[in-house]
């Protein structure tokens, strides 16, 4: 067990500090970006203009109009959390998105983060709507709260790293614990990540298919010396 945690770590670690050792914040401008967003949006909330400024352009509620949340869900992950210190948000978006955009690329992380941020959103909307029998039910308040934050993107990012570096540790890890919360408490966000959960194992799939079709494609034959044009032929 202690080898396997091991060499699963490795996989991990190795292509981050690879990275970043070779091109220091250029291996991470996604990542770089939103400590930025995480900061200023905490510094403008601060104020009323700012929070009402923030609130416009990235506020996610469940009594928010769809058409209205589907613009504001990019930067509805860098707005504060309910719950969510906001050096706790700035912790994950460093850890998580910079080990991310190391592993996947930039391109990558932002995608499945918007994804799994979406998907999340929609489930949130979806669980409003069931009855106060059901077992994933939350209470109707929960409409009410913000559903902001960058905790479904990091669900999504720690499940598409642990699939492609093939840790399914972290996997494990990562559902088990969103599982046990979506369990024992009964918030919106918490259940949320449920929906969040699916998404990323799906576009966890995709990713990893796509590396290993890139992984498996024969490599482009050099040209030999003997059928080489000289300089005379050309």
């Amino acid at each position: 067990m202690g080898r396997s945690l091991l060499a699963q770590w490795r996989r991990v670690a190795g292509p981050t500090w690879a990275a970043l050792r070779r091109r220091r914040l250029a291996a991470v401008p996604l990542t770089t970006a939103s400590v930025l967003l995480v900061i200023t949006c905490h510094a403008l909330v601060l104020t009323d203009t700012g929070s009402r400024l923030v609130w416009a352009l990235g506020g996610v509620r469940g009594d928010v109009p769809l058409w209205l949340v589907l613009p504001r869900l990019p930067l509805s992950l860098f707005a504060p959390a309910p719950g969510l210190p906001w050096w706790g948000a700035l912790a994950q978006v460093i850890v998580i998105f910079g080990v991310a955009e190391c592993v996947l690329g930039t391109v990558r992380t932002a995608a499945v983060s918007l994804v799994v941020t979406a998907a999340a959103t929609l489930f949130a909307r979806f669980l409003l709507t069931l009855g106060p029998g059901h077992p994933l039910a939350v209470p109707p308040d929960e409409a009410m709260l913000a559903d902001t934050g960058p905790s479904a993107a990091v669900v999504g990012l720690l499940i598409c790293v642990g699939w492609a570096c093939r840790a399914p540790l972290l996997i494990y890890g990562t559902v088990l614990t969103f599982s046990l919360e979506c369990a024992l408490t009964s918030t919106l966000s918490s259940r949320a990540h449920l929906g969040g959960i699916a998404a990323a194992l799906l576009c966890a799939a995709v990713t990893c298919r796509a590396h290993a079709r890139a992984a498996t494609a024969p490599p482009a034959a050099a040209p030999s010396s003997a059928t080489a044009p000289s300089g005379r032929d050309a």
